[in-house]
């Protein structure tokens, strides 16, 4: 079973190399790098994963982004101070200008894998990725950038990021939701149809909701009212002054667990129709049935399921016995979630990697199919559709290859043609010659005949 394969693997944060390739003296400064800059990836945009961008900088006019900037002329890559505004409004503000990536410049020292850059809530409709790097490799390139340039071709920083994942034969991944968020049935609904694709593949989910306990083992007979078991398995209160406890959400989450053990497809089914009629709390326990019987699940299967999983353990208190549920599911989630290191809902892992980045069906679909050793059919036609920047040396190899594939097939071509037209003018001159020749010999023989007959 995948959570328990999960259980003790800790998550990759998703940190990468941002190389510079030229110009020589800027990779020498940062020769005690290999010429590298360490960054963290924001948790909104669209990430290329598995690819590679490469492109040359700019510098952000204003620095900090936070109006308009200037527009790209030839670079795909520009630089920006942190401060003044959001992350979201810096990126919205480059993406207009045009730009590939945005990279994000701390104003402060800090260690990198603290920071993550985060969505302003507005951060949905972005499309380029970007990037944090640390204020001392920020003012290196800040530097070099403001520098008077001889050549100003020649002299542009050139860089070359690639955003990693960790590939594998069978792709594992986790799907942290919550019940009561609006994001989280909207990636569903969208992720839905490309599970379908991918249902037939070397591809397993799992699926991860947020629990927490007041008390391991419970010892006292307290009913708290946002959880069950005497405080062993709560959920946060989902309408705070509202009638709505935590407890309520911990019965449906149980619910939900045991449908997708029992039917992954049943389960997106229910998913759709409980977010469209089970609008509270308050309603789940009456709610919840209805939507089973309309998608075509047996209730009594998931009743039997819940019980199934629990063991009566008791304590006892004042020579008198008190007993309550452990239940299995619940503490594999318990388990999970303390291990995971989920950091926002919905949140995605793939082969013990983070997802950061836009979360959509689409998105997510593009980083499961590169996080293949080998993608199958099914992801054929999306990742060799999906139009990015790519590696720009890449893209030169393969111009240069395609040119002089080109050149020796038109010089055959030439050569073809030429040596038709040779022989063609050659056969016209020798049949030229020939009728020549024998229009002589003709004219010669006549000659000599009506010689003879005149002699007679």
């Amino acid at each position: 079973m995948l959570i328990l394969a999960l259980f003790f693997i800790s998550v990759e944060l998703t940190l990468g190399k941002l190389k510079v390739i030229g110009p020589e003296e800027l990779k020498q400064e940062l020769a005690q790098n290999n010429g590298e800059i360490v960054f963290s990836i924001a948790n909104f945009g669209n990430v290329p994963w598995g690819r590679r961008l490469s492109g040359t900088l700019d510098i952000s006019n204003p620095i900090e982004a936070c109006t308009a900037i200037n527009q790209t002329v030839k670079s795909h890559f520009v630089l920006i101070k942190r401060g003044g505004c959001s992350f979201v409004t810096k990126v919205r503000n480059a993406q207009n200008a045009g730009y590939q990536l945005a990279i994000i410049e701390d104003n402060k020292v800090e260690i990198i894998e603290n920071i993550t850059m985060s969505d302003d809530g507005t951060g949905y409709g972005l499309q380029i990725p970007s990037i944090f790097i640390s204020k001392s490799d920020g003012e290196i390139l800040t530097k070099y950038l403001k520098m008077p340039k001889a050549n100003s071709e020649t002299d542009q920083i050139q860089l070359l990021i690639k955003f990693d994942v960790r590939q594998q034969k069978s792709v594992e991944a986790l799907f942290a939701l919550s019940i009561l968020s609006g994001e989280t049935y909207k990636f569903l609904r969208e992720f839905r149809p490309y599970y379908e694709k991918l249902k037939n593949e070397e591809f397993n989910f799992t699926i991860l909701y947020p629990l927490y306990q007041i008390i391991p083992n419970p010892d006292r007979p307290i009913d708290y009212q946002n959880c069950i078991s005497y405080g062993k398995y709560c959920s946060p209160d989902p309408d705070g002054l509202g009638v709505g406890t935590g407890q309520m959400i911990v019965e449906e989450t149980l619910r939900q667990l045991c449908i997708f053990n029992q039917s992954i497809d049943k389960w997106f089914d229910y998913m759709q129709s409980f977010r469209d009629n089970c609008t509270s709390a308050q309603q789940y326990e009456i709610c919840s049935p209805k939507v089973q019987l309309e998608v075509g699940i047996e209730n009594q299967k998931v009743e039997k399921c819940i019980r199934d999983q629990q063991s009566t353990l008791s304590f006892v208190l004042r020579n008198e016995t008190h007993n309550y549920k452990q239940n299995s599911i619940l503490e594999d989630q318990l388990t999970l979630w303390n291990t995971a290191g989920v950091q926002s809902l919905p949140g995605i892992i793939i082969n013990h990697q983070d997802y950061l980045g836009q979360i959509t069906g689409a998105n997510v679909f593009l980083d499961i199919c590169y996080s293949f050793e080998t993608p199958p059919e099914s992801c054929g036609n999306y990742v060799d559709g999906y139009i990015f920047q790519t590696d720009s040396s890449t893209n030169l190899y393969l111009t240069i290859a395609i040119i002089i594939v080109v050149m020796v097939i038109f010089f055959v071509l030439l050569f073809c043609v030429y040596t038709k037209l040779i022989r063609k003018e050659f056969k016209e001159s020798s049949q030229a010659q020939v009728n020549e020749m024998v229009t002589q010999y003709i004219q010669f023989y006549e000659s000599k005949d009506k010689k003879s007959k005149e002699a007679i």
